[in-house]
């Protein structure tokens, strides 16, 4: 069992990219296992579980991209063909609080302080990594917001754990009208021992009420500021 951890803006709207979301929903997703010296075992079964499932579902399927064919452009803050150009993306890899890991040789990483997520189409970002959502502040940076539109950023607040299951488990949720906030914790909790704590950030409190499309409420895309809600759940 592998740990996977390891200046004043006007509020705006955002999500001006895909006006069909509710008829044509789309996801992505992207794992690693290939880390040196501390290698992951199941990133690739809990990402590909997750797109699989819901692409089963009627969701169109974008992207799936392992080791090395990740790339920080697909993250970066001008993206609107890969996590930006999806209403739902899943990420396995090693995280941090302050960044998703992608590869450490040479060292190539997804700053939470240099993205913009949602700004053209995301909805909801699942990051199956630790620590990823531990600091709300760090997706609200200074010159960039990586809650720039997206409704919710899923993650851990601890350490989580490499488990196989979580991907379908989560996607099986949401396709069971779940709220999306829901899901995610309650398929971490199925897996995650009483010392793992779920963090998820929304960009408002109305964003923890949202479904995923064509299973309930989606609420409109949120006004962008300078603060955040946060939501602290502890596995049983």
């Amino acid at each position: 069992m592998a740990l996977i951890g390891a200046m004043f803006v006007p509020a705006v709207s955002a999500g001006t990219g895909d006006d069909n979301d509710a008829s044509f929903p789309e996801v992505g997703v992207e794992w690693v296992n290939d880390y040196w010296p501390n290698p992951l075992s199941h990133s690739d079964e809990s990402a590909t579980d997750f797109y699989n499932t819901l692409g089963n579902a009627g969701w169109t399927k974008r992207f799936c991209l392992g080791d090395r064919q990740t790339a920080v452009n697909q993250w970066s803050d001008n993206d609107e063909n890969y996590v930006d150009g999806v209403d739902i993306t899943w990420f396995s890899g090693h995280g941090h609080q302050a960044y998703l890991l992608l590869t450490n040789n040479p060292l190539d990483w997804v700053q939470f302080n240099l993205v913009e997520w949602g700004d053209y189409d995301a909805e909801w970002m699942l990051l199956h990594s630790c620590h990823t959502t531990e600091i709300p502040g760090n997706f609200k940076g200074i010159l960039h917001k990586a809650l720039n539109g997206v409704h919710l950023i899923c993650g851990f607040n601890t350490i989580g754990y490499d488990f196989a299951d979580d991907g379908e488990n989560c996607a099986q949720r949401l396709l069971n009208s779940e709220k999306v906030r829901l899901a995610w914790f309650n398929a971490m909790d199925e897996t995650h021992p009483d010392t793992i704590k779920v963090g998820i950030i929304g960009e408002n409190s109305n964003c923890g009420n949202d479904r995923i499309w064509k299973e309930g409420t989606v609420i409109a895309d949120p006004t962008v500021d300078d603060t955040t809600y946060y939501w602290l759940y502890y596995c049983n």
